[in-house]
């Protein structure tokens, strides 16, 4: 685990630190071209670069030859096994431990802060709707509260300020409310928490809030243009915070004073300018983020190679119509791929290898197993691009698993072109291996679906089969119908035990939409189709679902 940490920590606090000195390096000019309200944007800056080095870096497929001595010595993803020398984490695990150690003193260290302020106050009364008088008037105004943001004013407001000037703060501290400023000062908080090693971080905290008080000081002026000076007045009539505010908004704080009101003397730009601004900022943020993300080292995917050739395998399971986390993997014709989903003695493992027939087909064979238990050994034809599906269950019926896949063939990193398929309904249109709990395997193929002798016909059948939608397909499909999104008609087989074996879509759809709407099939209940005998037998339904 340290070993997974550390470099994420190292990768984001250099992130962080570089978008910090840009941001310094940019606020004054674009203060001084765009005024304070666009300076105060580029902040941003700093949380976008800090995500884009989480988001995956580009992947690069390196493909081995096979006779090559890093694949006979198991250097392949998902070869055979090789024991790795036993490594001391020791350190790194102690780096973490000291990290999560400052995490949590700096967030104590910030919450008795916030708790000191608060306290500060007094008794807070409700004058009107978010706004209260605190009971002492050693702080305000300021803004308190993250989830619901309360405007707290000094006991001695309405004597402090004359009438001009109490509209004036009121509107700065509402500015602040409508702004989500402490939330975004809780974030602020966050990053000095986690990054609590970085003195950047903490020194560009004071840069940061001082920006956005200017930023709020020109928003109030840019509504009362003609009340510089009252808004003066009420910066010098207005107390010094004793107590430091991790969270909250505070009038004046620590932040310095002469330069504000100096600010005050400067006209606010044009709209024309502002919008322009905005432009400049969003680019700048834009273009760092996504410079940050595309420096990070290439994720480089070493598998051996046939020919060159590899396949790329995209997974959808689901374990008792539960979802597992999608997978997307990649191996060598002909190699096993090993994957265990689920928990403990109930989790299902499978090991697998496709080997190519030619452009269009492909084998897939192997096992599957529940715990220690073998249940299936598939081998059967599947089509290159088209949706396939393994769905087995264990003899008690206590536990269902149903995987589906996509395999395409990839030669050199990049897909090989398919032919046109023969157009017919077998394999070409998708493949489905289905074992029950009797053991007996089925491989069922649209051609299978449509034809009369594998299902029962609605002369055979007393009471047709049904589905039992659960209550989150039912609101899906709901809020799909009421958005106008279209219709897909689907023929499904039930087979006698009320299991789903099939499902296909009337219509072609793109691989996306085609695994979102057979995961949403398949995790509904089914009822069997009784036969004219009183038997449950295997039939097929329509069913109607909407696109998300």
């Amino acid at each position: 685990m340290s070993a997974d940490l550390l470099p994420i920590l190292l990768k984001t606090t250099l992130a962080s630190s570089i978008a910090i000195v840009l941001v310094l390096m940019f606020r004054l000019p674009l203060r001084k071209f765009f005024g304070a309200r666009v300076a105060y944007l580029i902040w941003c800056l700093v949380p976008l670069a800090t995500i884009a080095v989480l988001i995956p870096a580009q992947e690069m497929v390196v493909t081995i030859a096979a006779t090559s001595e890093a694949v006979t010595s198991g250097a392949g993803l998902t070869g055979a096994p090789v024991l790795p020398a036993q490594e001391n984490h020791m350190p790194e695990d102690l780096c973490l431990l000291l990290w999560a150690f400052g995490i949590a003193a700096c967030a104590y260290w910030f919450s008795r802060q916030q708790k000191k302020f608060v306290d500060s106050l007094g008794v807070l009364n409700q004058r009107y709707a978010n706004v209260f008088s605190a009971e002492n008037n050693l702080q305000g105004p300021s803004v308190i509260g993250v989830l619901q943001p309360r405007i707290v004013l000094p006991s001695d407001f309405d004597e402090r300020y004359n009438a001009e000037e109490k509209s004036l703060v009121l509107t700065h501290e509402y500015a602040h409310v409508a702004r989500g400023d402490t939330r975004i000062n809780l974030l602020a908080a966050a990053l000095r928490c986690v990054f609590w090693f970085n003195p950047l971080l903490h020194w560009a905290d004071a840069k940061f809030r001082f920006d956005q008080e200017l930023s709020t000081d020109a928003q109030v002026l840019s509504q009362f243009p003609s009340k510089r000076k009252s808004y003066a007045d009420a910066m010098l009539k207005t107390q010094m915070a004793s107590i430091g505010l991790p969270v909250a908004c505070h009038w004046q704080a620590h932040h310095p004073l002469k330069e504000r009101i100096l600010m005050l003397k400067k006209t606010s730009p044009g709209k024309l300018l502002h919008v322009f601004g905005l432009s400049v900022v969003t680019v700048l943020s834009l273009t760092a983020a996504f410079a940050a993300w595309s420096t990070q080292p290439a994720n480089i995917i070493v598998a051996q190679a046939k020919e060159n050739m590899l396949y790329e395998i995209k997974i959808n399971a689901i374990i008792d119509r539960v979802d597992q986390k999608p997978i997307t993997l990649r191996e060598a014709p002909g190699k096993a791929f090993a994957v265990v989903q689920g928990e403990g003695k109930q989790a299902w493992s499978y090991e697998l290898s496709l080997t190519p027939i030619d452009n269009q087909f492909s084998t897939i064979k192997g096992k599957v197993k529940y715990g220690e238990t073998l249940i299936s050994e598939p081998d059967f034809k599947i089509a290159n691009g088209k949706n396939a599906v393994i769905s087995v269950s264990t003899k008690d019926r206590s536990s269902i698993f149903s995987m589906n896949f996509v395999a395409s063939l990839l030669r050199n990193g990049k897909p090989v072109p398919i032919p046109a398929y023969n157009g017919d309904n077998g394999v070409a249109n998708g493949a489905y291996m289905m074992q029950g709990p009797s053991g007996k395997q089925e491989i069922l193929t649209r051609a299978d679906l449509e034809n009369p002798v594998t299902v029962a016909t609605p002369d055979k059948i007393k009471m047709p089969a049904k589905m039992i939608p659960t209550d989150e397909f039912i609101a899906l499909q709901k809020t799909a119908a009421s958005k106008g999104r279209p219709s897909i008609k689907a023929v499904v087989i039930v087979d006698a035990s009320g299991e789903l074996a099939n499902a296909v879509f009337a219509v072609s759809l793109p691989e996306e939409e085609l695994m979102q709407l057979t995961k949403l099939i398949t995790s509904q209940k089914f009822q069997a189709a009784i036969g004219l005998d009183g038997k449950a037998v295997t039939s097929k339904i329509d069913v109607e679902v909407y696109l998300k």
